[in-house]
């Protein structure tokens, strides 16, 4: 039984360097991670991706990239209850930098897949990215 349902975006840019990814440190947590948050009563996952990182980051212009979404299931603790989670993720390339938009979020930072991956201590986001990267490679070569 799922408790709670979030979406959010692994959100990439590509520079002269090659790709960065943005991940962003929660002050609660204290984890590095991707901008997302729950889903909203009326709104579908891609509203509410879109929603959280334009909250969360302050990016409005992205580009989603089609046929990508990737779906997480988990279980936590929060205030001695477990809680059953579900997080959808979306690629989508960003046309802006973006800034920490809330007080929820203590540091953001564009920063090269190897060490995206290294910094991402939950397995399922780092599988997450891995999947990213290949899908992102795979449409380079095709395209």
């Amino acid at each position: 039984m799922i408790d709670e349902r979030a979406a959010g975006l692994i959100l990439f840019r590509e520079r002269p360097g090659g790709r960065e990814y943005l991940l962003i440190k929660n002050r609660g947590g204290g984890h590095w991670g991707f901008p997302k948050g729950r889903i909203e009563a009326g709104e579908d996952e891609s509203t509410a991706a879109l929603r959280e990182v334009r909250e969360e980051v302050g990016i409005v212009r992205v580009r989603l990239v089609p046929g990508f979404r990737e779906q997480e299931r988990y279980t936590f603790l929060r205030k001695g209850r477990q809680v059953n989670k579900e997080l959808v993720l979306f690629l989508a390339e960003a046309s802006e930098d973006g800034t920490a938009a809330t007080a929820e979020i203590e540091t953001m930072e564009w920063i090269p897949y190897p060490q995206a991956l290294e910094r991402l201590i939950y397995p399922e986001q780092r599988q997450a990215l891995r999947r990213a990267q290949q899908f992102l490679d795979t449409q380079t070569k095709d395209g």
